[in-house]
């Protein structure tokens, strides 16, 4: 059984720099690949290894082409996906080998990750379903906290997960329609659904989990975007009209709430400003695209029916 890593780096040569360093230190027996893609950084490289493989996109392709131009090149029988900003912190290679051979149906699986503080971070979620639409990011946090301690289904975050090629053989590499958002589930689900089983290995990682930097309203509109196309892929909105005039209706009360008393909670004109943009904006999503039953200027059927 063979190992291969594969690593996308960004302008964070820094970060890569330390995650290929921790990858060779704690490589108790020889990995047989390592792969990096740059996509197309404005920083100059610094000096990788020769036992390493460095692809520079001549254009940036965004997050999810990358890993696919670096798991086409590939062909080891398990392949380790790391951020830039994650590393393991033990001697990894023969656990993740035996991992998965005494576990045959498993075909995806991640590290128990610990952030910059030291303390666990999540590495993995519940599958998603409606509710994450319907409760909004906090409150469907709160919900799984609680309510879903230990569930049944899970999905593996891509800053620190294996796969075997076996796995991408069988169901395809990560769908290009999301952009950095929502691969993980995808790739999970396709998986789950072929029969394979999804698994947390007995080893530690680190995980710094900096995030791509953008406003909040941003990433809460892409959180939406992303998170209903995946929801519609797998058929779990099945009255999509009716969800999405529940979502319009929750954010205009959240709209309603920022204007009125965000400036006493935020205290931050900007903040409260920015927030309110986000539910404008998503709310002006569904009703001029899902309810019209039209399709996203990016590929992505609104409608369940569609």
């Amino acid at each position: 059984m063979t190992l291969g890593i594969l690593v996308t780096n960004y302008n964070t040569w820094e970060l890569t720099s330390q995650c290929i360093g921790k990858c060779f230190e704690y490589a108790e027996v020889p990995f047989d690949q390592f792969l990096v893609v740059d996509d197309c950084s404005s920083e100059i490289p610094g000096a990788v290894p020769a036992q390493i493989k460095l692809i520079r996109n001549k254009r940036n392709l965004g997050l999810i082409r990358s890993l696919n131009r670096g798991l086409k090149n590939l062909d080891s029988d398990l392949i380790l996906l790391l951020d830039s900003d994650a590393w393991p912190l033990e001697n990894y290679v023969k656990g993740i080998k035996e991992y998965f051979r005494t576990n045959p149906e498993v075909g995806i699986a991640t590290f128990q990750t610990v952030n910059a503080a030291g303390t666990a971070s999540a590495s993995f979620e519940a599958e998603p379903g409606v509710l994450s639409l319907l409760l909004g990011q906090q409150l469907y946090q709160w919900y799984l906290n609680y309510f879903v301690k230990h569930p049944k289904h899970i999905n593996v975050f891509t800053c620190a997960m294996v796969l075997r090629k076996e796995v991408l053989e069988d169901i395809g590499l990560f769908d290009q329609n999301f952009d950095w958002l929502e691969l993980d589930h995808d790739i999970c689900m396709r998986a789950s659904r072929r029969g394979w089983k999804i698994g947390v290995m007995p080893l530690k990682a680190f995980h710094k989990g900096s995030g791509t930097p953008q406003k909040v309203s941003q990433r809460v509109i892409r959180f939406y975007r992303n998170r209903w196309y995946l929801l519609n892929k797998f058929g779990k909105i099945r009255w999509p009209y009716l969800v999405a005039g529940m979502i319009c209706f929750r954010l205009g009360l959240e709209f309603l709430l920022i204007w009125t008393l965000g400036t006493i909670y935020y205290r931050d004109v900007e903040v409260v400003k920015d927030k309110a943009h986000s539910r404008k904006e998503i709310i002006k999503y569904f009703l001029t695209q899902n309810l019209a039953g039209r399709t996203s200027k990016d590929g992505v059927v609104l409608s369940g029916t569609f």
